[in-house]
């Protein structure tokens, strides 16, 4: 018995269970966190009563998307893709494997996962994925490659597209201060049926997908004014806003950790920005010089790094902190060394071990059995070479660590000054396999 359970558990693309997904998933943590996070949506009855296989997709801007669009198709039986390092943490995991979630390895090809997503379209029932594949790190949409279009044009699904509205403010992707108190709010925006889904070329759904979901939360913001609440709005946007735009000096903002924890200063010139409630940006005084919003900031960002790149000689080289996979749900500590990153290649040298010899860490702390472990002993030197033409992007913790996947399939997690991993993003994007 122990065993058909567990298969059942690993059925990954099965039914959702009426008790993970439909009681509690859908009858008490979506409603809880919906009245927590005051989220409201524009139900659809159409949709409700439509036949499957349908595709559901939206923008995809913070942690809470799946609850607001598992409240806005009335908590309809569906199977959510999300992104493979959601299943890490215990219970979850588990309740959402249960809950007939898909698992899915950002920025390669994962055949398991699609393998999961054609079994959901022929039993006619309805997927819900967040197509740019990664959270919008400024509040505007990312391009993305047509595998849903593929997927609907193989499966004859409808698709519905839903845009949510506020989601990016309330809780951005920078945030090192949580969440952010305020009203989010989400509806259907465009409806593409099976009809029109075979009668269109490949290239003509994909250009109507890109248009559904092509979206500016700042400009929403400028328009409507709706306010967040947060006694540190502008900590860990210095993650992203890295380079001052009246000196050009990189990696010089900072956070101000004084008065109301809104402000992010460059250390070189004293040029100041101020985040507001509403997510835009304004002059900290009459000499500063700021964008008006993020994604102003990150489009400037984007251009210097990209004459950069173009220019001769460029280069980038941090220290490293190496980690791998100790199981499923934590990582280990196995070496040290450098990575330089130069155009169209990613290089590690220092130490690595297996990871059975590494020092584990949860929650950020190593755990006490193996934290005397040594790892000059254990480790050996290697060089480790990452072609950017062969990825699809960069999976990253900004401020954190961004993680790379061998042509092995090996996960490797590298830990660096956390500034720089914005920057390492965008190189990697300008040369990665689309």
């Amino acid at each position: 018995m122990a065993d058909k359970d567990k298969k059942k558990e690993l059925d990954i693309g099965c039914v959702p269970s009426t008790f993970y997904f439909g009681f509690l998933g859908s009858r008490i943590i979506v409603p809880l966190t919906a009245l927590f996070m005051n989220i409201r949506v524009k139900k659809d009855k159409e949709f409700m009563e439509h036949e499957g296989p349908i595709i559901v997709m939206s923008n995809h801007v913070s942690y809470l998307d799946p609850m607001i669009i598992n409240k806005l198709t009335g908590h309809r039986k569906a199977n959510f893709v999300c992104g493979e390092f959601v299943f890490r943490k215990e219970p979850w995991g588990t309740w959402f494997k249960k809950g007939g979630a898909i698992p899915k390895k950002q920025f390669v090809v994962d055949a398991v996962s699609v393998k999961s997503m054609v079994k959901v379209m022929k039993r006619k029932g309805v997927l819900i994925v967040f197509p740019e594949a990664t959270r919008s790190v400024d509040g505007s949409s990312i391009g993305f490659d047509d595998g849903v279009a593929k997927l609907a044009k193989k499966s004859g699904a409808s698709i519905y597209i839903a845009h949510i509205h506020g989601g990016y403010m309330s809780w951005p992707r920078w945030s090192t201060s949580g969440r952010r108190p305020g009203k989010i709010t989400a509806e259907f925006v465009r409806k593409i049926y099976s009809d029109e889904v075979e009668n269109s070329t490949l290239e003509e759904l994909q250009e109507k997908i890109l248009e559904g979901i092509s979206y500016n939360e700042n400009d929403w913001a400028r328009k409507e004014g709706r306010k967040f609440r947060n006694k540190a709005l502008a900590a860990g946007i210095q993650n992203i806003a890295y380079a001052c735009p009246k000196c050009g000096r990189e990696f010089t903002m900072t956070c101000l950790n004084a008065g109301r924890h809104d402000l992010i200063q460059c250390n070189n010139c004293g040029n100041g920005a101020r985040v507001l409630p509403t997510g835009l940006i304004e002059k900290a005084d009459a000499e500063s010089k700021v964008f008006d919003d993020l994604h102003q900031w990150v489009l400037w960002e984007r251009d210097l790094i990209r004459k950069q790149v173009e220019g001769d000689g460029f280069i980038m080289q941090m220290q490293a902190n190496l980690f791998k996979k100790w199981d499923e749900y934590i990582f280990a500590n196995t070496g040290k060394g450098t990575v330089t990153v130069t155009p169209g290649k990613i290089v590690y040298e220092g130490t690595d071990c297996d990871s059975s010899e590494g020092i584990p860490y949860r929650h950020g702390k190593a755990l006490k059995k193996y934290a005397k472990r040594n790892l000059d002993e254990a480790g050996k030197p290697v060089r480790i070479e990452f072609d950017m033409n062969t990825m699809r992007g960069l999976v990253v913790s900004y401020g954190k660590h961004f993680e790379i996947y061998s042509k092995d399939g090996e996960l490797f997690r590298f830990y660096v000054d956390g500034q720089k991993t914005f920057k390492v993003h965008e190189v990697v994007e300008m040369f990665s396999k689309k």
